[in-house]
């Protein structure tokens, strides 16, 4: 096969690929399936990662229930992300979770704050309140960690914390809560697609199960990109 036709081919399966997901978005909308995100924190160098999470989930269909903590509101983190949310997707910032029909709980970039308190069992912010009413309720509860508490052995804590709070992270998936973290929605993932890669900022590491298939043009992506890929 020539380098053209590869190219062609490679164009050809990603096509496909689009569309089976454009009908598999259209199918889950139908579904009717609302994902409450609280949006907490105060560090704006969480708004990329931020912004990729909520987009992510809207690409993939689901009805969002934006919401901000007290610190995202006064940190101006609110402020840089309200240009980018639709504004049909903002719900009421400190209406408990009972004041509407929502189908999980997601909580990108979490704060080591929230984390420490979360895991200590501590109720006494937005963030805290609503994760355990969402566990008491059996509301299913994911996080994403933020940079800092992704790459610990870069983070500048003293080691013993950062021993800490591996446990602490540990702790909430004892709990029952869905702990992610970068890229980890792609590695879960049975095909990779050239859109997936592209969507691949946070690191330049991408670790995939051992079965997962990569599509040719995600491939040439990832060489481009220098991403080191580890099933």
């Amino acid at each position: 096969m020539t380098p053209g036709e590869r190219q062609r081919l490679s164009r050809l399966i990603d096509r496909s690929i689009a569309g089976l997901l454009v009908r598999k978005r259209a199918a889950l909308k139908a579904g009717g399936k609302t994902v409450r995100v609280l949006i907490s924190g105060d560090d704006l160098t969480t708004l990329p990662m931020t912004l990729q999470s909520l987009r992510a989930l809207d690409n993939a269909g689901y009805a969002l229930r934006v919401a901000f903590s007290h610190s995202a509101s006064q940190s101006g983190l609110k402020a840089a992300l309200l240009p980018d949310i639709d504004p049909l997707y903002l719900a009421d910032d400190f209406a408990p979770l009972t004041a509407e029909v929502v189908d999980s709980l997601y909580l990108p970039a979490l704060s080591t704050n929230s984390l420490s308190k979360i895991a200590l069992g501590i109720r006494d912010n937005l963030a805290t309140v609503q994760v355990f009413h969402a566990l008491s309720t059996k509301t299913p509860v994911i996080v994403t960690l933020n940079p800092e508490l992704m790459h610990l052995g870069d983070s500048g804590f003293a080691l013993p914390l950062q021993v800490r709070l591996e446990q602490y992270i540990d702790t909430l998936r004892q709990y029952g809560i869905a702990v992610t973290g970068s890229g980890e929605s792609v590695c879960q993932k049975r095909l990779i697609t050239l859109n997936d890669i592209r969507l691949h900022r946070v690191t330049d590491v991408l670790r995939i199960g051992r079965n997962t298939l990569i599509t040719p043009a995600a491939q040439d992506e990832i060489r481009r990109q220098n991403i080191t890929v580890i099933r």
